[in-house]
């Protein structure tokens, strides 16, 4: 395997399928913050970008703890990720952060 690239283990957020859209996208936002896993992940997206592959993890948590809450976060919208050569860079999706302040501003005004 001299000079051969190994695909990086990771969770691919760039596959472009239908989005599963939820009929309630608040809850699945806060059902997912509400995971102290995707809070350690949202607090340390919120400072820098990761790069996959994770073997020992990210934040203090061990890979199958940092992939769980990548996972919870992808199905509620609040990571994105785009390729860069056999990685993947993981950063937090601003517009459903956005649409999360909009909804709790909502709230406010009611």
């Amino acid at each position: 395997m001299d000079g051969e690239q190994r695909p990086s283990k990771h969770i691919c957020l760039t596959n472009r399928h239908a989005l599963q859209i939820s009929g309630d996208p608040e809850e699945d936002i806060l059902s997912a913050l509400a995971d102290p896993d995707v809070l350690t992940l949202v607090r340390g997206l919120a400072k820098e970008e990761a790069r996959s592959p994770f073997p020992d993890g990210l934040y203090g948590m061990d890979e199958t703890r940092t992939n769980a809450a990548i996972r919870k976060m992808k199905s509620a919208g609040l990571i994105s990720s785009r390729r860069d050569g056999p990685d993947h860079v993981y950063f937090l999706n601003e517009g459903r952060f956005r649409f999360l302040i909009n909804f709790l501003e909502s709230l406010l005004k009611a």
